[in-house]
């Protein structure tokens, strides 16, 4: 047998005659935690240590407003804001933790906006989904009055509006708010209540701020298109003008003239360079007219570092100078610096933290403001858990500010003595469950245990402000040599030389650790909460059944091949891990869109309306500047195919019909050019009322079409979604009569996809990881977002339990490291380097499935209505594949 150098050969590294060194995060070795006294552990293995005072409030604070007398700083979440007491340092949330949405003063949504009245008595929320604006008595809390966006302006009719962020013009006593559904600025009177003019601006307007003469109003736009239905759909014949998948990938000449599919018209989106995409306007306030359309940024095409840039620079928050205003592209990763009065753009600021990462996207400008002297620029870094401080006439990076993880806003006290920072996550979320946890007031599900934080940070010296950049640096990452990993079975060696030549990625959905593998011995569990692992007693509508095994193959798997104990999703939900896992960290847009309340209208005149906020999919919003992990494949021309991952947004239909790819399509919204191609139309991705043996049938199918045919060669990365873990509406005549049963279906599935995948050909060369997008269905005792990762192969250990930290940046690293990518952005090249998971001496020993318990699960029952049977014979049997002993030989 030949020896190999090590299966994760380190590729993308910093060599030195002495050393080869390696970047990973700090964290590599603990369990998430927080520490507020300390350091806290995220699930990235980062570190946050915020700076100043801080204090622990409702998370997602996306707005943040300080009060003329400098009294109050209100933050703002959905449906509820947050007062904080700046001279006592206290908080007070409205309403109370446990008020419902539904039965909140402030309506059930409530998003980026708010602003004080001279008085500082009361401020102004805008009411998100509502389409209004509330006037809020600051002591109280209480609502003095609400106005409506919606209603005639000249002679047009609004309807169906969406407030967002605003802009105070004191001495008129008016009010500036951004409607995201109906694309435009809108004029208030505030002494009348009375809506005065309406502004168009681009698409998606989402921050807005006034020049200091208050002569002019500037307005960042984070959309790329205004998304088209279906041509000819009525709400009469909506069911049949459905289309089973996207309809074209982005920037193609389909997508920009339409196209047509099933016989049905297809729109096209026009070009995305359009001036209306991801701009600023400059708005006269004397005409409220638009005088001046500015496109920041990188635009799409471009080559960059030798790069084509994919994504829009997702201009998105702008701060304002007697002469330039400061807008931040959070995709490039810079500032646009425009010069209003001659009204051309001067330059782009980059930010600069480390030569090791910078040219690695993800530091997520978000958040800004100015100092009086225009000299100073302060910005939040939604990706790098910290406030850059930019010196204006150098356009240089002076340093970093720690803060709490995902910073959304900052502000300067009157006497510019303390820096006010906001953040989303806070400290990250911890435990939500485990023997004697005790549940806090707001709940245990993941979003509502994970606090934001509000700090008050005195402005450092410059001696202090290196210190703090340096605790930022060492937040961030350690530098450390290459050769001296003790026994870990580590080297360096070129791109190509390992055996592992193709990669499975099976991502499943909604899981935490401790549900599964809460009782796996040797592994840092609680078996009070694994209600989905092995002899558990479990409730199901009044019945009780004793020793079921809900999970077998989860577990036969973890112990025949390896697994961790020390994994953690970086995400909350759905809208963040599936931009994670494919190598793209979600930007302000997502994160603000998926933490509000919002509906969609599909024959509303407001174009927002038809697609209110990104979902599972990366839409061209999300997009980051050089792409996720498919165009990374694509530029070094490395085959790849998908199973169902990137065909779920806001808008799909989900009958279990939709058998195709598990999905109708109404809303003509682009997948991303990669990707389109390569990816499967008959393949059920996330749709939970298709069971997953519907889903192991059809990928067992379309394999062997294609690659154990002879026709084409399995290219080297395939990804699989298998989503029915998440549970979904209990249906017995489907098969599906507990919660627990959708386990067993998704458990099986896993065990078919892995005994068919180890006795083909190709699993002497072959990597299987499987995890899961998010963890917000469960709970754990370490951390609610600890969850699954298991792989398996030849080249993995057998019965082994990593506990090394990692996250899917850590899977990101395995799949470029083997596939010889450089990583995509600064998690990916950070992250832990998961070595430990293999070895060099193969065991070719293929994996043979386990039923699950079938007085929870039968798995027959839900192919009945497809009229179809499965044949276990046949299946058991396996398919036409060399056995151990010939894999060895021809190894």
């Amino acid at each position: 047998m030949r020896k190999y150098g090590l299966l994760l050969s380190l590729l993308f590294t910093i060599t030195s005659a002495q050393a080869q060194q390696i970047l990973e995060v700090p964290g590599i070795n603990e369990f998430a935690k927080i520490d507020t006294n300390g350091h806290s552990v995220l699930p990235s293995g980062r570190y946050v240590t915020p700076a100043g005072k801080t204090i622990r409030i409702t998370d997602d604070p996306f707005g943040l407003s300080i009060s003329p007398d400098k009294k109050w700083a209100v933050t703002i979440h959905n449906a509820a804001f947050t007062r904080v007491d700046l001279i006592n340092h206290t908080s007070k949330r409205f309403p109370d933790f446990g008020t419902s949405d539904k039965v909140s003063p402030y309506g059930k949504s409530s998003f980026l906006g708010i602003v004080f009245a001279s008085d500082s008595q009361s401020f102004y929320l805008s009411g998100g989904d509502a389409g209004n604006v509330h006037q809020v008595d600051i002591l109280t809390g209480k609502v003095i009055r609400t106005i409506s966006l919606d209603g005639k302006i000249g002679e047009k009719t609004f309807k169906d509006s969406f407030a967002s962020d605003m802009a105070l013009i004191s001495e008129k006593n008016e009010l500036l708010v951004l409607d995201q559904a109906n694309y435009r600025m809108v004029r208030i009177d505030l002494g009348t209540g009375g809506l005065k003019s309406s502004t168009a601006t681009g698409r998606l307007p989402f921050g807005i701020t006034l020049s200091p003469d208050h002569q002019f109003a500037f307005v960042a736009n984070v959309g790329m298109y205004a998304y088209p239905i279906v041509e000819g759909t009525t709400p009469e014949n909506i069911q049949s003008q459905y289309i089973p998948h996207h309809p074209y990938g982005n920037d193609t000449k389909e997508s920009r003239e339409g196209t047509v599919i099933n016989g049905k018209k297809i729109p096209g989106l026009g070009d995305p360079r359009a001036d209306e995409a991801m701009s600023v306007f400059q708005i006269n306030l004397q005409t409220n007219q638009t005088e001046k359309i500015y496109k920041p940024g990188f635009q799409l095409g471009e080559m960059v570092e030798e790069m084509e840039v994919v994504g829009g620079s997702s201009p998105n928050s702008i701060a304002v100078g007697s002469q330039f205003i400061y807008v931040s592209n959070a995709t490039n990763d810079n500032i646009a610096v425009i010069d209003y009065k001659t009204k051309k753009i001067k330059a782009h600021i980059p930010i600069q933290f480390s030569s090791l990462l910078d040219k690695r996207r993800g530091y997520l400008p978000f958040g800004l403001t100015l100092s009086k002297d225009e000299k100073t620029l302060y910005v939040t870094l939604l990706g790098l858990n910290a406030v850059a401080v930019i010196d204006i006439k150098t356009a240089m990076t002076k340093g970093f500010i720690p803060t709490g993880w995902g910073p959304t806003r900052v502000k300067l006290s009157a006497d510019e003595k303390t820096l006010y920072v906001t953040s989303c996550r806070g400290y990250g979320a911890g435990p939500n469950g485990g023997a004697g946890y005790k549940a806090p007031k707001q709940g245990t599900y993941i979003g509502d245990v994970q606090l934001g934080t509000f700090q008050a940070i005195p402005m450092p010296s410059a001696t202090g402000l290196a210190a703090l950049t340096t605790q930022v640096k060492n937040n961030t990452f350690v530098v450390k040599d290459g050769s001296k990993r003790g026994n870990a079975t580590f080297s360096i060696a070129k791109p190509g030389q390992s055996p592992i030549k193709h990669i499975v990625y099976i991502t499943k959905e909604n899981r935490t650790y401790d549900e599964f593998f809460g009782q796996f011995k040797g592994a840092n569990g609680d078996s009070t909460i694994a209600r989905f692992g092995l002899n558990r007693t479990v409730y199901e509508k009044g019945k009780t059944f004793k020793n079921v095994d809900v999970s077998p193959n989860h577990h036969q798997i973890a112990k025949a091949f390896s697994m961790s104990d020390n994994f953690y999703c970086d995400s909350d939900a759905s809208i963040h891990g599936h931009h994670w896992m494919m190598g793209v960290i979600p930007n302000e847009w997502v994160e603000t869109n998926s933490s509000v309340s919002k509906s969609a209208n599909y024959f509303s005149e407001a174009p927002g309306r038809r697609f209110p906020g990104s979902t599972g999919s990366m839409d061209p919003e999300d997009y980051a500047e050089i792409g996720g992990i498919w165009e990374a494949l694509e530029r070094k021309n490395i085959p790849f195919y998908n199973f169902g991952e990137a065909n779920e947004t806001g808008h799909v239909r989900e009958s279990w019909s939709d058998t195709l790819t598990g999905a109708g399509h109404i809303v003509m919204v682009p997948m991303q050019k990669a990707l389109f191609k390569n990816t499967s139309h008959n393949y059920a991705g996330f749709n939970t009322s298709i069971p997953d043996q519907f889903r192991a049938e059809q990928f067992e199918t379309e394999f062997t079409e294609k690659w154990l045919s002879g026709k084409e060669k399995m290219p080297a990365l395939v990804t699989i979604q298998l989503p029915n873990d998440h549970g979904g509406d209990l249906d017995s005549t489907a098969g599906f009569p507990y919660r627990s049963s959708f386990m067993a279906d998704n458990d099986l599935a896993l065990g078919r996809m892995l005994q068919f995948l180890s006795h083909t050909p190709y699993w002497k060369n072959m990597l299987v990881i499987v995890t899961e997008d998010d963890p917000q269905g469960g709970v754990d005792h370490i951390d609610a977002h600890r969850s699954i990762l298991m792989m398996a192969g030849p080249y993995v250990k057998r019965d082994y339990v990593s506990h090394r930290h990692a996250n899917f940046g850590s899977i990101l690293r395995v799949i470029y490291t083997l596939l010889g990518i450089p990583a995509v952005n600064h998690y990916d090249q950070t992250a832990s380097i998961l070595d430990d998971f293999f070895t060099e001496t193969p065991n070719f020993k293929p994996y043979e499935f386990s039923f699950p318990d079938k007085r929870i699960f039968d798995a027959d029952k839900t192919m009945i209505r497809y009229n179809r049977t499965i044949d276990w014979r046949k299946i058991k049997k396996t398919v036409e594949m060399d056995n151990e002993e010939d894999q060895r030989k021809n190894h």
